[in-house]
């Protein structure tokens, strides 16, 4: 039974002396060495979970909970029943409009269908036009509900359960990132051993570094992981998957081979949040 959830690699570039044989002006045999940068795979691992670490990360988040509500931060039921005390999430106005949008958008996809039919027999231009006149309206009708709906979910965003979540978020990544090491089969954690604030210390220290093809690990890890513990992945083609549908435009093929590749830096703080609930 493999130890892993999933195993990616990451480009590391390296300069390294590479020598070619050629002949002088004389015609005698000379080897030449310069130095070139290439890309060398790194292999990281995500470990798979036991009973003993699952329950760590539960514990871990009821006391990060404890922590939020005894620092002054509303619970979701608390903040949401405060604000039906108040009359609700919007204005007045806002549930007004916020209903006139979902009548246009249901109308507009009626109206669509019926074009797409063809009911009123319209020439191919006219119908094409119609369409795309409807499309367009549609997406704005959509992209105002979509605001509506940004808004009414930022207002959760400071709750005890929303701060408790992302720090259990960075405790698993601290957890279970490990790095292959280098001519070996053996894998070591990433932040190395210890308690939270332990390894979170190493992060930092990894941080500064600013090593890329590190930073590139730690910002597939953060994202994979948020996709994990939300149970919208969980298995290793469910994690290959994801990867190829968020990083693989990004990245180029591991090959040993002259390059100037740049991976993206990651931010001060690892963003988290990337999986919906």
């Amino acid at each position: 039974m493999s130890k892993w959830l999933y195993q990616f690699n990451v480009n590391r570039e390296k300069e390294v002396e590479e020598s070619t044989k050629t002949k002088n002006e004389s015609g005698e045999e000379v080897t030449v060495t310069k130095k070139i940068k290439k890309n060398f795979p790194v292999t990281f691992a995500i470990k798979k979970p036991n009973r003993r670490l699952y329950e760590d990360g539960e514990l871990f988040f009821g006391v990060a909970l404890s922590e939020g509500i005894k620092a002054g931060l509303l619970t979701r039921q608390l903040l949401a029943k405060r604000y039906d005390n108040d009359g609700g999430f919007m204005s007045e106005s806002d549930k007004q409009r916020y209903a006139e949008l979902y009548k246009d958008l249901f109308e507009k996809e009626n109206e669509l269908q019926k074009l797409q039919l063809n009911l009123e027999n319209l020439s191919e231009t006219d119908k094409i036009s119609r369409i795309s006149d409807v499309l367009v309206t549609t997406a704005d009708i959509r992209r105002e509900l979509q605001d509506f709906e940004t808004s009414r979910s930022s207002i959760f965003d400071q709750t005890a359960e929303n701060r408790a979540k992302n720090k259990t978020l960075m405790w698993w990544v601290l957890n279970l990132a490990h790095q292959k090491e280098e001519n070996s089969d053996k894998f070591l954690p990433i932040f190395g051993e210890g308690n939270y604030d332990d390894r979170l210390n190493v992060y930092d220290i990894i941080e500064e570094k600013e090593e890329l093809h590190v930073s590139e690990g730690v910002k597939k890890f953060a994202y994979f992981i948020s996709f994990w513990y939300n149970g919208q992945i969980n298995n290793e083609e469910e994690f290959k998957n994801l990867e190829n549908l968020v990083f693989a435009a990004e990245e180029p093929e591991l090959k040993e081979e002259e390059s100037k590749v740049e991976a993206p830096k990651v931010e001060s703080e690892i963003k988290l949040e990337a999986a919906p609930e």
